[in-house]
């Protein structure tokens, strides 16, 4: 009888495999960990650390468990390749691994596989943004129910990312001046953007639902909110103030890890993400248009309206100023203002 192969890797039988399975496992816990400490570090944000964490695991699995430090260039081509090639993952998928596995190199090894003579990275397709017009944004926007119109309204009105919008707390909001402080967003920086001046009453309102859910909260014994960093060491009492709290809490109460303490998380964004893609269908409209499309209309209007590029990719929080630049070109071709050679065809004209 023909002896089977193992999953576990090339020339392992089953007897051999088993054996190998504690050692692997122990491998990918003992990697993970340690660029786990080197993410937290470098105050990385939680997003990062967990979409390189998965793509670290996924590679290291890949190649058998094997150690990573016995692996090199060519391990990491060949995965790679596997994810573009077999899986057929677009390039900003494969540059995300590719991100994650240089990090795992280049920290925990002192191997630098990235740079000008370096692994060779996917190139992103040069897609315009995309854009619904105020009237499709005004229909899905009538469909919503209350939290994932309000979230809606920060993204298209604001141009808040979904993480950043889910992340606002009372204390962001300044509805006086009409400011939001949208803190840590993408590069861990803060910055201040506007808020509609048709927001601020309905703001104003959810302001005092939380406020009357924390109260309820805190005579169960319940209401801290998870802070950032050590506040929560240097400020005993931070966590149980309403200012800190999220303004679209969630309805289920979570322990936070650091204190032992129960209070609110923010509602899911995949809350927000199902709720606007029922309502686009049920609008009837047929174009693709999902929170990162509304800030993306945020930053065309704002355009449109006269805004100079500079302040909106502060507004946006742009790293690169060609980033920002590629909204002109959706301004410019609103309908193109072209002629087509077809209509000057004798025959199409009457």
């Amino acid at each position: 009888m023909k002896k089977r192969r193992s999953e576990a890797g090339p020339g392992l039988e089953i007897g051999e495999a088993r054996s190998h399975f504690p050692r692997n496992r122990q491998v990918v816990a003992r990697v993970l960990e340690q660029v786990r400490t080197r993410i937290r570090a470098r105050n990385l944000s939680p997003r990062t650390e967990k979409t390189y964490l998965g793509w670290i695991k996924r590679y290291i699995g890949f190649h058998g468990r094997r150690d990573p430090a016995g692996m090199g260039r060519a391990e990491i081509e060949g995965f790679l390749g596997h994810l573009g090639g077999e899986l057929g993952l677009g390039a900003a998928s494969l540059n995300q691994a590719a991100a994650a596995v240089l990090f795992l190199y280049r920290e925990l090894y002192r191997k630098e596989y990235g740079g000008r003579d370096g692994l060779v990275r996917a190139k992103p397709v040069q897609s315009l943004p995309r854009y619904a017009t105020p009237e499709e944004v005004d229909a899905v926007m009538g469909l919503l129910p209350k939290v994932p119109r309000m979230a809606a309204m920060f993204m298209y009105g604001s141009g808040t990312r979904i993480a950043e919008t889910m992340a606002i707390r009372v204390k962001d909001l300044n509805l006086v001046n009409r400011e939001l402080t949208v803190r840590a967003g993408k590069g861990a920086k803060d910055r201040m953007v506007p808020i509609a001046r048709g927001a601020v009453e309905e703001i104003r309102r959810q302001i005092e639902a939380v406020a009357r859910l924390h109260t309820r909260d805190l005579e169960a014994g319940t209401g801290w909110a998870q802070l950032p960093g050590a506040l929560a060491r240097k400020d005993p009492g931070a966590g149980w103030e309403v200012s800190w709290q999220y303004l679209f809490p969630s309805q289920k109460l979570t322990e936070d890890p650091k204190t032992g303490r129960s209070g609110r998380l923010s509602v899911h964004h995949t809350t927000i993400q199902r709720a606007i893609k029922t309502a686009v269908r049920e609008a009837g409209i047929t174009k693709p248009l999902s929170p990162h499309v509304l800030r993306a209309c945020f930053a065309t209007e704002m355009i449109r309206s006269g805004c100079e590029i500079s302040t909106l990719q502060r507004l946006m929080g742009h790293r690169d100023l060609k980033t920002t630049a590629r909204y002109l070109h959706v301004v410019q071709r609103p309908g193109l203002n072209i002629e087509s050679p077809l209509d000057r065809l004798p025959s199409q004209r009457g």
